[in-house]
C-alpha cells in the first residue's frame, strides 16, 4: 500500500513524540554492538578455555550481538517510520529475530546457571562435559527456533485508523504499522500463542533464580573469611591448595569447593604478617580473581533477570490497561517495556570489570596495536 501525506504527518508526529526513546535506543544499540563484537573477537580468537567455563560466552555475545541489533533497528523503525513501514518481510524477520535471540540468550543463561550450580554445589557429581554442551546449545537454539518461527508466519502490517487534521479539518484515516499480528489470525491465536511465550519466560526465569539462590548461599560461605574450610585455604601455603584445574581463572570457586584440608595440615598455616610477600600477594590475588569471576556470573543472571522482569510487567500492564499516553508518559512506557534490552548489551561490561583474563587479554591487544601505530608512524 503506498503512502499518503497523512501516513508520512502521523509518522513524523510519532517520531517527535518518542525522540528521547529513539535517542537512548541508538545510544544502547551502539554499546552493544561494540561490546559483543569485542567479546566475539577476544573469546574466539586470544582466549582458550580449557575447563569448559567460559564456553558459552561466545555464543551468548553471538546471540546478544544479533538480539541488540535486531531489536534496536526493529525500535528505531517503529519510533520513526511507524506509519511507513519500509516491508511486510523486514517486520516479519525482525520480530523473528527479537524472539529467538531473546529466547536463545534466556535458555542460555538459565544453562550457565546450570554449570555453576554443579561445579559449587555438586563438585563431585557428574559435571557438564563438552559434549553435554554442545548438546544444551544445539537444544536451545531449535527450541528457541520452534517456538520463534510462527511470527514469520504471524506478523505483519496491521491497518487501523487514526485521527488526522489538516488545517480546520478532522478526519478519521486508515494506516497500516508493523506489529506482532498482522490481523489475519485473531485473539484466538495470538493470545494462546503470547501466553504460551509468557509462561515460558517466567518459568525459565524462576528455573534460572532458583539454580543460583544456591550458588550465591555457598559463594557467601565459602568467601566468608571466617568459614572453616575458606579460612583455612587463605591462610595456608600455595602448594597446600593447588588442584587439578586446567585455567586458574576460570576456576572461580571449584577450587575453595573441592579442595579438602586435613585437620593435622592446621599447624603448616602462613600468616601474611610475617615477612613473605610474594607469597601472600599470589594468595591474595587468586582470592580476588575467583571472588571477581562469580560475583561476574551472578551478575549476568541478575541482569536477565531484571531486564525481562521489567519488560514483561510493563507488557502485561500495557496490555491490561490499555491507556493511551503521551508525551513523556509515552516514552517512559516504552522504555521500560524495550527493558530488555539490557540484557544483550550489559554482558560485555560485566566481563570486563570481573573477568581478570578477558581484562588481561583485551589490555595486551591494545598495547599490541599501539605500538603497531607507533612504528608505522
Amino acid at each position: 500500500m503506498a503512502s499518503t501525506d497523512a501516513d508520512i504527518l502521523l509518522s513524523e508526529q510519532h517520531s517527535k513524540q518518542l525522540l528521547p526513546n529513539t535517542v537512548l535506543d541508538l545510544i544502547a544499540g551502539a554499546f552493544g554492538f561494540f561490546g559483543n563484537g569485542i567479546v566475539l573477537l577476544m573469546y574466539t580468537r586470544y582466549i582458550t578455555d580449557k575447563s569448559g567455563t567460559r564456553y558459552f560466552i561466545p555464543i551468548l555475545a553471538l546471540v546478544d550481538l544479533i538480539g541488540c541489533v535486531s531489536s534496536v533497528s526493529s525500535f528505531h523503525l517503529d519510533n520513526t517510520m511507524r506509519y511507513v513501514y519500509p516491508s511486510e518481510n523486514l517486520c516479519k524477520t525482525l520480530f523473528f529475530l527479537i524472539i529467538m535471540s531473546g529466547g536463545f540468550s534466556a535458555h542460555l543463561i538459565f544453562v550457565i546457571a546450570l554449570q555453576r550450580y554443579l561445579i559449587i554445589c555438586r563438585p563431585f557429581g557428574k559435571q557438564m562435559t563438552q559434549t553435554y554442551r554442545r548438546i544444551a546449545v544445539l537444544a536451545i537454539f531449535l527450541f528457541s527456533l520452534g517456538y520463534a518461527a510462527p511470527l514469520l508466519k504471524f506478523a505483519g502490517l496491521k491497518e487501523t485508523g487514526k485521527r488526522y487534521t489538516e488545517g480546520n479539518d478532522t478526519r478519521k484515516v486508515s494506516v497500516s504499522f508493523c506489529y506482532f499480528d498482522g490481523g489475519s489470525y485473531g485473539s484466538r491465536v495470538m493470545l494462546p500463542y503470547f501466553g504460551t511465550l509468557l509462561l515460558l519466560s517466567f518459568i525459565n526465569i524462576i528455573a534460572t533464580s532458583g539454580l543460583y539462590i544456591p550458588v550465591t548461599k555457598t559463594i557467601y560461605k565459602t568467601l566468608s573469611p571466617f568459614n572453616g574450610a575458606a579460612y583455612r585455604v587463605n591462610n595456608l601455603p600455595d602448594e597446600e591448595t593447588r588442584v587439578t584445574s586446567t585455567d586458574d581463572h576460570s576456576s572461580s570457586f571449584e577450587q575453595a569447593k573441592i579442595t579438602e584440608i586435613p585437620r593435622q595440615n592446621l599447624t603448616k598455616r602462613t600468616n601474611c604478617s610475617e615477612p613473605q610477600p610474594t607469597a601472600c600477594r599470589e594468595s591474595n590475588h587468586k582470592q580476588q580473581t575467583r571472588r571477581k569471576l562469580s560475583i561476574m556470573f551472578l551478575l549476568i543472571i541478575v541482569v536477565y533477570v531484571v531486564s525481562y522482569l521489567t519488560s514483561l510487567i510493563t507488557q502485561i500492564h500495557t496490555f491490561v490497561t490499555g491507556i493511551r499516553l503521551t508525551g513523556y508518559r509515552l516514552n517512559i512506557n516504552f522504555f521500560f517495556l524495550r527493558f530488555n534490552l539490557l540484557n544483550h548489551i550489559a554482558n560485555p561490561y560485566i566481563y570486563w570489570f570481573y573477568d581478570v583474563k578477558f581484562r588481561g587479554e583485551l589490555k595486551k591487544l591494545c598495547c599490541r596495536r599501539l605500538q603497531k601505530n607507533s612504528f608505522d608512524l
